[in-house]
């Protein structure tokens, strides 16, 4: 019999990821059984429970933090690219000013920019981890790691005034108003995308 290789191992994780945000992001962490979960990848409810045990597994590999079962055994790993600006998946990294990097964070969830599924996944991480003691740890951690990247950012644009904030607060500020932003996003409220891109860009020019 053919040895099962990490890289059948890693896709087929991949699948079962790329059909979970998608119904989460549609139905809700709530309402999304596992058993959807697995008609949507196209597998058997064992096999997704092969990879991730639980719901919970499932939404901290989106943050990056769950190899989940057979892919991580066999040394699989996951290819992450989302929006990390409230504790979504892959390793936070900015680049450019402070103002460019903010902005490109908010195109993420910008719905004329196809971020309409990513606001959706952020707001409910965020609200998710209120009640959920391990995803709590992982979002602000992440949220931590991204803030110091900006505050760094920051800093080196070497804007300097009387009353101005530290760097540090003003990339706390500006990450806090991109997960308000998530959140009007996914419950589809009205939003001067422009405007409030705008808006942001000021506060850190």
């Amino acid at each position: 019999m053919p040895k099962v290789t990490a890289a059948y191992f890693d896709a087929r994780r991949q699948e079962i990821l790329t059909a979970a945000r998608a119904l989460f992001a549609d139905k809700g962490f709530v309402r999304t059984s596992m058993s959807d979960i697995a008609a949507a990848a196209g597998l058997s409810a064992g096999a997704v429970y092969r990879y991730f045990p639980s719901r919970s597994h499932l939404v901290l590999a989106m943050c990056g933090e769950e190899g989940g079962g057979a892919a991580e055994a066999t040394g699989g790993t996951e290819a992450t690219g989302t929006t990390e600006a409230a504790g979504g998946d892959g390793e936070p990294a900015l680049g450019g000013t402070a103002a460019e990097s903010v902005e490109t964070l908010r195109r993420q969830v910008d719905p004329r920019a196809q971020g309409l599924q990513q606001a959706r996944l952020v707001t409910q991480i965020w609200g998710s981890a209120v009640t959920d003691d391990s995803l709590a740890t992982v979002a602000t951690r992440r949220h931590a790691a991204l803030r110091d990247q900006l505050a760094g950012l920051i800093e080196q644009g070497g804007a300097d005034g009387g009353g101005r904030p530290a760097p540090r607060d003003e990339a706390e500020f500006a990450l806090a108003a991109l997960i308000g932003y998530a959140a009007l996003v996914a419950t589809d409220a009205p939003v001067d995308h422009d405007g409030f891109a705008r808006a942001l860009s000021r506060v850190l020019g």
